[in-house]
């Protein structure tokens, strides 16, 4: 992970799977090198580790965009549409000793919005959200 201090944040582009992902890390000050390696790395870590974790969450998001998200006439997204879009990561947005934020692609499903999983301090699941 090649960190850069941009703007108050640490970034990087992460090339996952063929697409490029963007890791931002916020909350530490610039000079702080290592720690934020070490950190990002310990984040980026986990959500390549517990992807099926997160994937085996796509049952509970169909049901949720069949019941409240989905418009009349659209018909219905299964579990296996959702996971697809679970396996594919568009950025990481961490908070230094926080929470972080994991983007994905679901633009087709939710109306050009993606789908973020939050997970908090110590990685305990949060939630998901569209954005």
């Amino acid at each position: 992970m090649d960190l850069q201090y941009v703007k108050g944040s640490y970034m990087a582009e992460i090339m996952f799977e063929d697409r490029p992902v963007l890791f931002t890390l916020e909350g530490l000050d610039e000079g702080r090198d290592s720690e934020a390696l070490r950190y990002s790395m310990m984040i980026w870590d986990w959500v390549k580790d517990h992807r099926s974790r997160v994937i085996a969450h796509a049952p509970l998001i169909a049901n949720f965009k069949n019941k409240k998200w989905r418009n009349d006439d659209e018909p219905e997204v299964s579990a296996e549409e959702i996971a697809d879009s679970l396996r594919c990561i568009n950025s990481v947005h961490a908070n230094y000793e926080g929470n972080f934020d994991i983007f994905f692609d679901a633009y087709g499903l939710f109306e050009e919005r993606s789908l973020v999983v939050s997970m908090g301090k110590n990685f305990l699941f949060k939630g998901f959200k569209i954005l």
